[in-house]
């Protein structure tokens, strides 16, 4: 458990080093916004760009967070799920925001800036499905809790739900990612972002409603005895 604490601070601090080193080597002025072409229709302080690290470090602390009131409570297993989603998530925001800082550091007046949306896409496609595959084979493990996991209020009714639920999920999950990964690489531009939408709507639907059948099943079976 301490690795993971210890690799959860070794993130934060990277995403505060690195910010600091952007804001010190970078222009006054970079490109903020960038329209659906991927040119940059706005330019703007260098201190905008910060957004994306503060997110970062405010996801990371979130999770730390939950995963020490996890502790208290005794819910190790709880804990270590926690820690591992919090690492996991960190380091694709911290990836995310270093890409457009870079941007930033790179930036020519005297030229045009541009940003490629197909890059981009891909590979925040790419980590989402990533981060599913993860919370796939995390969710099984995760114990009845009020923080994470297919929390609904059929599967929050009893602990047999929960584990139907969270174990169903936990499939649909990791089915759910290594499709957005596979067609990450194959679709182009901004049509990743329309799949993406798709297949996590597909995945929460379906996750609602299976929750919802083991909760029926599961008061049929009280209705019978």
């Amino acid at each position: 458990m301490k690795k993971l604490y210890s690799i959860l601070y070794v993130v934060l601090l990277i995403c505060i080093v690195g910010t600091v080193v952007f804001l010190i080597l970078s222009p006054d002025k970079i490109p903020v916004h960038y329209n659906f072409a991927g040119e940059a229709d706005r330019i703007g302080s260098k201190y905008e760009n910060v957004i994306f690290p503060l997110f970062s470090i405010g996801m990371g602390l979130f999770f730390l967070l939950m995963a020490k009131g996890q502790r208290k409570k005794g819910e190790k297993t709880n804990e270590k799920i926690l820690l591992i989603a919090g690492v996991c998530t960190l380091i694709f925001f911290t990836l995310l925001g270093f890409h457009f800082m870079l941007k930033g550091l790179r930036y020519d007046p005297e030229a045009a800036p541009r940003v490629s949306y197909d890059h981009v896409t891909r590979f925040v496609s790419i980590g989402v499905g990533v981060l599913l595959v993860v919370l796939g084979n995390i969710m099984p493990k995760m114990r009845r809790n009020a923080l994470f996991g297919l929390r609904t209020k059929w599967s929050m009714s009893n602990d047999n739900i929960w584990q139907k639920s969270q174990r169903f999920g936990g499939i649909a999950s990791v089915i759910a990612g290594f499709v957005m990964i596979v067609l990450a690489l194959v679709v182009p531009g901004i049509w990743n972002v329309l799949v993406m939408t798709i297949v996590i709507a597909i995945w929460l639907i379906l996750c609602i409603i299976a929750s919802h059948r083991y909760y029926l099943k599961d008061q049929g079976k009280k209705d019978n005895i």
